[in-house]
C-alpha cells in the first residue's frame, strides 16, 4: 500500500486543524500608558531593512503581560544580558512574540490560555545608558502561511508584509465586533 496519499492526508488535517481551533483575543497589558499621544505606538509601515512590524505597548515597570490568544509556547529567552521574550503559537498557525520582558513565567512546551500571564514588562535592553526606555512590551504577529491578500504593493516592506499581521488592527477589530454585537 502506497502511504505518500494517507501521509498527505495526515499533514492537510493538522494543517487545517489549526484554522479550526478557536482565536480568542485579549488585550496582553490591562491599564496601558498613553505616550506622545497614543497608548501605543504602531510601526509597520515603517520600511527599510530595520522596519518595525509590531507594536510598543507602554506600562508600569512590572506590569503583568497577557496572552492575547491561547497557544503552545515555543520558545522563552530569559537572561540577565537580553530583551526576555516569548512566542507562542496560536490558532491560524500564528506566532505571537512578546518581548522587552522583565520576567518570563512561561516554559517552552507549555500551553497557555487567553489572559493568562506570562511574564511582566520590563525595558529594552538595548537602550542607551544616557537615555533610558520607558518601560514596554514590544508585540507582534507572524503568520506562518503567507497572507497574500493582505499584500500591497505600495507597503515598504514589500513581500515580508504578507508574513506579518497588524497587532493593532487583531487587538482592537474584535472589540469593536463585540460593541457592535450588544
Amino acid at each position: 500500500m502506497n502511504k505518500k496519499p494517507l501521509l498527505l492526508l495526515l499533514a492537510l488535517t493538522i494543517f487545517m486543524i489549526g484554522y479550526w481551533i478557536p482565536e480568542d483575543r485579549h488585550v496582553p497589558v490591562a491599564n496601558a500608558k498613553p505616550y506622545a499621544g497614543s497608548p501605543t505606538v504602531y510601526g509597520y509601515k515603517v520600511g527599510g531593512i530595520h522596519a518595525q512590524k509590531g507594536i510598543t505597548i507602554f506600562a508600569d515597570q512590572g506590569a503583568a503581560v497577557e496572552a492575547v490568544t491561547s497557544g503552545l509556547v515555543l520558545y522563552r529567552e530569559d537572561t540577565p544580558k537580553g530583551d526576555n521574550s516569548v512566542w507562542v503559537l496560536g490558532a491560524k498557525w500564528r506566532l505571537h512574540h512578546y518581548a522587552n520582558l522583565d520576567k518570563v513565567e512561561v516554559k517552552p512546551a507549555s500551553w497557555v490560555k487567553t489572559g493568562e500571564k506570562i511574564g511582566t514588562i520590563g525595558t529594552p535592553k538595548q537602550a542607551k545608558p544616557t537615555k533610558p526606555a520607558a518601560a514596554n512590551l514590544y508585540y507582534s504577529i507572524r503568520s506562518l502561511p503567507p497572507l497574500v491578500t493582505e499584500w500591497k504593493a505600495e507597503q515598504p516592506l514589500g513581500l515580508d508584509q504578507v508574513f506579518y499581521v497588524n497587532p493593532h488592527e487583531f487587538l482592537t477589530s474584535y472589540q469593536n465586533e463585540d460593541k457592535a454585537a450588544h
